[in-house]
């Protein structure tokens, strides 16, 4: 058993899920247009958002700084899902 360093591992593994994450995202995305599942693409979009959000986190814990650390945004944020429900899927 070896050791595993607090804030480089999770690091490592936060990339790992962003690629895995990413890598599913691209293979919803490249099916042909009558294979496409919305909800499937809403789940790996999903996935992905919050696989990106791991990947910030853990190099705010790398170099000591933290998501909300700058100034507040003047835009509301939306989930994946509620866009979806507002706007509907696209064709």
């Amino acid at each position: 058993m070896g050791y595993r360093h607090p804030i480089l591992e999770p690091g490592a593994d936060a990339r790992r899920d962003l690629l895995a994450a990413a890598v599913v995202l691209g293979a919803h995305l490249d099916a042909p247009e009558g294979e496409v599942d919305e909800e499937m693409l809403v789940r790996a979009l999903c996935a992905f958002m919050d696989a990106h959000h791991g990947y910030l986190t853990s190099l705010g814990a790398r170099h000591g700084i933290t998501l909300d650390s700058g100034p507040p945004s003047t835009h509301s944020r939306h989930s994946v899902r509620e866009l979806v429900r507002r706007f509907g899927p696209t064709a």
